[in-house]
């Protein structure tokens, strides 16, 4: 493996995902204990445990962990993620879970507010205990059932509620793009060196060829691939591995929730620093040199969901995220972007853009940025030749700084979203009004997963708070300013 003595640099990329939901069908319960898992597949209809297969999964309705052979978080501890066994569908969803990203000493070891997931290590248990949620006098303990909807048990909640379902937990701050480990030195030289595993995508790999042991052998089944922020970016990032590794997958989905991979060669393109920065660190040309077209993604990583559409014309491929997004935007662009004396964008020069987030200047140029990415985006998902490509783009949401639409919205009073009717409640705030009637990611996803035409829906008005603060006929300076440090 190889190893990168690295001073200095700037972080960028990711989420802490905050928020959560509730599912009294929810599977519950330890799910069983670590393992290598057996060889095999599952094989025939009905389940995974089906005829054919030698694969036997110890249980089923609850969370099963499994630790691949060599597969390490960021300090060399076990890596591991979790199976929830169907026993009425051999179709797989995976959900990679977000968590931020780091480059250097004072984001991957001294971590904070953008800093990386888990960079101790994953706790036990964690599916079972994603988040303990503060009721004042007690905590409520969520599992990633509940925090990710569309792993969820209730068909109300989730249209794939009776397939395996796999949870990729996040522990290597690379957007599981990495397959290197840095040493990062401390720039005040006082504190000792120390190593930091960026191998999100080899662990993603080690982790498909399991998957391949328990499902490979059923023949025609369907996987749905998602996550959110950093694990969006990882789930597009990883879909060609997952789609190829895994025998047997008849039809493929893709949702990639707010970690956009966006086109970097056009000039209104904004990614570009972002890109050549990741990828030097975290070694992504390893991963790059195995996807097809590696060439044309060596120029622009933005080409990816391009190549993935021709190289799988039919499955459904989309992707998700709010145009107000204030969370990975920030990652995005604040290290890279400034605003002149004109407050036009220009090369970072030393005051980053979005770095002090009460300066309400800084706001509408994060969001300037983003805008101008979106656009480009778009372009290239509604070309004529990427009908399987699609996006759906609602505005705004209070929950998370619009971020991550697959989250639960939160936009109630959290406990009635825990507590109530989370098949109601869980998908607030990213509604969108169309032709036909209001959309929710939750409807989305059912038509991702329809064999109607593919088509993308863009939310063109405006609401919240900062809309003053977008580009355009809409911008207000005043209003803005208001909006971003409202009077006490």
């Amino acid at each position: 493996m190889n190893t990168r003595l690295l001073l200095g640099g700037t972080l960028v990329l990711g989420l802490i995902v905050a928020g959560c939901g509730s599912d009294s069908t929810a599977a519950g319960g330890s799910g069983g204990s670590g393992g290598t898992g057996a060889s095999g597949g599952i094989g025939g209809s009905g389940g995974a445990g089906g005829s054919g297969g030698t694969f036997v999964p110890p249980e089923f309705g609850a969370w099963v962990k499994y630790e691949p052979e060599g597969a390490t978080c960021s300090d060399g501890s076990p890596y591991a993620f979790y199976v929830e066994f169907s026993e009425t569908s051999d179709n797989i969803v995976m959900y990679f879970m977000g968590g931020g990203g780091c480059w250097d000493y004072d984001s991957c070891v001294g971590g904070g507010a953008r800093g990386a997931a888990n960079p101790n290590g994953l706790p036990d248990d964690y599916a079972n205990v994603h988040v303990n949620f503060d009721l004042g006098d007690t905590s409520l303990p969520i599992n990633v059932n509940q925090v990710y909807p569309l792993l969820n048990s209730d068909p109300a909640v989730s249209p794939m509620a009776d397939w395996n379902k796999v949870f990729v937990p996040y522990c290597t701050g690379d957007v599981y793009a990495g397959s290197i480990t840095n040493t990062y030195a401390d720039p005040d030289g006082i504190e000792p060196d120390e190593v930091f595993a960026h191998i999100g995508h080899t662990n993603v790999v080690k982790m498909t060829e399991m998957l391949n042991d328990m499902f490979g052998a059923a023949p025609e089944k369907k996987l749905f691939v998602g996550g959110c922020s950093a694990g969006g970016a990882g789930a597009i990032i990883n879909y060609y591995f997952l789609r190829t590794g895994i025998d047997g997958v008849q039809q493929g989905y893709l949702l990639n929730d707010s970690g956009p991979i966006y086109p970097s060669q056009e000039p209104t393109s904004r990614s570009l620093f972002l890109q050549d920065e990741v990828r030097l660190v975290w070694d992504g040309d390893a991963l790059i040199d195995n996807v097809p077209q590696a060439e044309a993604l060596s120029d622009d990583l933005g080409q990816l969901s391009r190549v993935l559409s021709e190289e799988f014309p039919n499955d459904r491929l989309a992707t998700t995220f709010f145009r107000l997004d204030y969370n990975f935007s920030l990652y995005s662009y604040e290290r890279f972007w400034t605003l002149d004396g004109d407050n036009m964008l220009v090369e970072y020069n030393g005051d980053g853009v979005g770095l002090d987030e009460d300066v309400s200047t800084d706001r509408t140029g994060i969001h300037t940025a983003w805008w101008d990415d979106i656009a480009l985006l778009r372009a290239q998902y509604d070309a004529p030749a990427s009908d399987n490509l699609a996006y759906f783009i609602p505005y705004w949401r209070q929950t998370n700084s619009s971020h991550c639409v697959t989250i639960p919205g939160l936009e109630e009073n959290p406990p009635l979203v825990l507590l109530g009717n989370f098949a109601e409640l869980a998908w607030d705030g990213s509604e969108i009004d169309t032709d036909d009637g209001e959309m929710n990611i939750h409807d989305f996803a059912v038509h991702l997963l329809s064999d109607d035409p593919l088509e993308s829906y863009f939310e063109d008005e405006g609401e919240g708070p900062y809309v003053p603060c977008t580009p355009g006929a809409d911008y207000d300076e005043v209003a803005c300013e208001q909006a971003v440090n409202p009077a006490p």
